[in-house]
């Protein structure tokens, strides 16, 4: 029994789920890479002594870098910027906004995510790097929201310099500089392309996620990807979808059907059975079928003539125009469907994507 669902019974939601990941510097299965690249001139460039290897404890493996070329690939990709009239400094590809500080010197630590953990693009304001150098206390690096990485040990500065409330002439140069003068910001993060660059090369910044082993680093972060939320009425009215079809309901439950004698009749078998149809005593064979052994039956039992009979609502399913099954579900409870009761039941499913 099939009913059209109305245009106005239809809701199609979008909606943004976000899942938590974690990764280490030991986690190269995961292809979740941290190496560094450094500017240098590229005359007589040599790439033998340009490359660098790293080597992975868990599950033991390695993966080379060239530092130069990896350098001029960041700077061309994301730090170099031109000017459009009508909209002002436009950054090539990093898509940050107009927030992100982005500048890079001639050395920048970049780590890569695969898009199968950041989905469409890493959540902003989810990202938190701990670095535990030798040489230094350890360190943990946040995202504003807006494309800025900054050291969270000097987040009052960074708010200042966020607020437009900065002032570096108020600020003290002792310890190593860099954050107390940027306001915090040490890098940017480019969310939709899976991109965490390091580009402070202050004493404090300059091996940040360039270590390994109990000097290595670890990064939380979050991904974000786009659900679609399906929610179908389906509304019975009174008097409707009260007849059965169950096979028990017949008389004498034979659940026999008639077969049509035209050609086609293959749609009431197995794929690859082609059955003759015969009126001979051997009607009913597995090659063949007659009027004999398929004839449908005419009347159903008494308890379901009975004025107090109603059907119960168990499963459901959602056809398109071609009356191709699309989704089935089955209700938690079977639903008695009352003749003088309207029923009214809410389907819904979310969709990935």
């Amino acid at each position: 029994m099939f009913r059209r669902i109305p245009p106005d019974d239809i809701e199609i939601t979008p909606f943004q789920s976000h899942k938590s990941f974690s990764f280490t510097n030991a986690n190269s299965g995961s292809q979740v890479y941290a190496f560094k690249a450094v500017s240098q001139s590229l005359f007589n460039y040599a790439s033998g002594s340009d490359f660098q290897q790293y080597t992975f404890p868990s599950p033991t493996a390695s993966q080379g870098f060239y530092k130069t070329p990896s350098y001029f690939w960041a700077k061309n990709r994301y730090y170099n910027t031109f000017n459009d009239r009508d909209v002002g400094p436009i950054n090539n590809f990093g898509g940050s906004g107009q927030f992100a500080s982005l500048n890079i010197h001639n050395q920048v630590n970049l780590l890569s995510i695969p898009m199968a953990y950041c989905g469409e693009k890493i959540k902003p304001s989810s990202i938190e790097i701990t670095d535990n150098s030798p040489t230094h206390k350890t360190i943990t690096l946040k995202d504003d929201g807006f494309g800025n990485l900054y050291d969270s040990a000097y987040s009052a500065s960074f708010a200042a310099y966020q607020s437009s409330s900065y002032d570096s002439t108020k600020l003290t140069t002792t310890g190593s500089g860099g954050p107390q003068l940027l306001g915090g910001v040490v890098g940017n993060v480019f969310y939709s392309e899976g991109i965490i660059a390091v580009t402070d090369t202050g004493s404090l910044y300059k091996d940040v996620l360039a270590n390994s082993g109990s000097n290595g680093w670890e990064m939380d972060f979050k991904s974000t990807v786009t659900n679609v939320e399906y929610q179908y009425f389906l509304d019975i009215p009174e008097f409707k979808y009260n007849k059965s079809t169950n096979i028990t309901t017949t008389f004498g439950r034979s659940g026999s059907i008639e077969v049509p004698v035209s050609g086609s009749a293959y749609k009431f078998f197995p794929p690859g059975n082609s059955p003759v149809y015969t009126t001979g005593q051997d009607s009913g064979s597995n090659n063949s079928y007659g009027p004999k052994r398929f004839g449908a039956t005419e009347g159903v039992i008494d308890a379901v003539t009975g004025s107090y009979f109603a059907p119960y609502v168990t499963q459901i399913g959602l056809y398109n125009d071609q009356n191709q099954l699309l989704a089935y579900g089955k209700l938690a409870n079977p639903i008695k469907n009352e003749d003088d009761l309207a029923l009214g039941i809410v389907i819904r499913f979310d969709v990935n994507g």
